[in-house]
Order: C-alpha cells, then sequence, then structure tokens
C-alpha cells in the first residue's frame, strides 16, 4: 500500500507522500515548496538527506528499495487509533469518514476481518469515527516493515511477512555500487595518493606526454618504478 518516495531529479529531491498533517510544517522548515503539477514537496537537491529523514521520522520509511521488498501485514483495532475523522497508522491515513452519516472508506490494502466499524458519527460539521474497543479488526497489507517503526509494538500484530527479494536487492547492491563507483571518479584523488601518468592526464585534463615532460622538469612529484615507468604523487 505504500507510495512514499524520495527522488533526486538535477538540483531537485522530491518527497512523495500521503497526505499527513505533519509534512507540511516539517518540510517548510527545511526550505521545501508544495508542487501541485507533481503533487510532491520539492527541496533543494543538496538537502536530499534531510528530506529522507522527514520520511522516516513521519512514516519510518523514506520508499528504499530494501524497505519495498520487506512488506508485512498487520492487524489492528482501529479505536487505538483513530483521530477525530480519521484512523491513521504508520503516518498513513488507512480509514476516514467524508461526513456523518456516510460510512467509513478504507485505503487500498486494508479490509476489515472482524466485527464492524459505526456506520455513522460525530455531527454534520464534524464527523467522527467513534469506533470503541474490539468493534473491529483491521488488516493492512504489503505494509513496509521499516514503517512500524513509528508506532507501539503493542499496538498491532504482525500477521504475515514477505520474505525479501534477494535479487532484487542483489541488483539493487550493484546499482549502488556502480554509482559509488562513478562519484568517486568525480572526486579529487587525497593528498599523496600515487597514480600513472594516463590517470594523471586525465585528472588534469592534459596529454599523457605533457604529465611525462611535467615529470621530468620537476613540475609535478614523481619517481620512476622498477620497470622505468613514471609514478605521479598528488600533493594538493
Amino acid at each position: 500500500m505504500d507510495d512514499i518516495r524520495v527522488e533526486t531529479i538535477d538540483t531537485i529531491t522530491y518527497l512523495i507522500s500521503p497526505y499527513n498533517p505533519d509534512v507540511p510544517p516539517a518540510a517548510r522548515a527545511i526550505g521545501g515548496r508544495w508542487d501541485g503539477a507533481r503533487k510532491a514537496w520539492k527541496f533543494d537537491s543538496r538537502d536530499e538527506e534531510r528530506v529522507r529523514s522527514l520520511a522516516r521520522e513521519v512514516f519510518g520509511t523514506d520508499g528504499t528499495p530494501e524497505a519495498a521488498v520487506d512488506l508485512v501485514t498487520v492487524r489492528i483495532d482501529p479505536a487505538y487509533h483513530q483521530i477525530k475523522a480519521e484512523i491513521r497508522f504508520a503516518g498513513r491515513r488507512i480509514g476516514w469518514r467524508p461526513s456523518r452519516d456516510e460510512r467509513v472508506k478504507l485505503a487500498d490494502g486494508v479490509v476489515v476481518v472482524s466485527g464492524s466499524l459505526p456506520s455513522w458519527g460525530g455531527s454534520r460539521a464534524n464527523p467522527r469515527i467513534e469506533a470503541e474497543l474490539g468493534d473491529a479488526i483491521l488488516e493492512i497489507r504489503d505494509l513496509p516493515r521499516a514503517a512500524l517503526s513509528v508506532e507501539d509494538a503493542d499496538s498491532y500484530e504482525i500477521v504475515d511477512q514477505t520474505v525479501p527479494d534477494v535479487d532484487a536487492l542483489l541488483a539493487e547492491r550493484e546499482r549502488l555500487l556502480a554509482r559509488l563507483a562513478e562519484i568517486d571518479a568525480l572526486l579529487p584523488e587525497p593528498e599523496g595518493t600515487e597514480v600513472t601518468t594516463r590517470q594523471a592526464a586525465a585528472a588534469l585534463g592534459v596529454s599523457v606526454r605533457t604529465v611525462q615532460r611535467w615529470a621530468k622538469t620537476g613540475k609535478v612529484a614523481a619517481t620512476k618504478d622498477a620497470a622505468g615507468r613514471w609514478v605521479i604523487t598528488i600533493t594538493v
């Protein structure tokens, strides 16, 4: 049932999530603005980790692939989780009463497995759920296990668990490792690192012959290895 994601496109990081009253003030506090076209909060990409932290604080997860494949099904008594006209669990709205005389609507992946919810409640201006303890038990399916971190362990029961897709996790690990390699290639070498003339040329944006000439004239710190090849030492 999850649709929480943090995505970075060029210089913008987006938070896509269901509505939660805690999100707007927290998003604005870190420079977020609502993007009506995307139906998402947008931030400077340099604040991506802060955005992910916000998502984890409210929803228990920031939508990483690992969280998306580690799913559970839980059962709850809605009496513990009702707030006026809504039932909320793990930061998500899982049930709501549109008006006093309308039945409670349930989010996708949420079903009543025993009992029933009151068919009406509250007033015309202020509808409410008004479920009593034991009135009903709701089952919430395919919820990221990480989302449970924002709930009291005594307020739910895990009834089913999805075994993580190992192949999907391994594929994601390879993707992340490849991205780390790309980032490493863009970062300057730490001072004292020894590289070949070809590597030095690529890093400095000059030809290999130029690097060799600089090595001979002392313009770059260099020594020769046992095979007589120049080894360049990064000094700045």
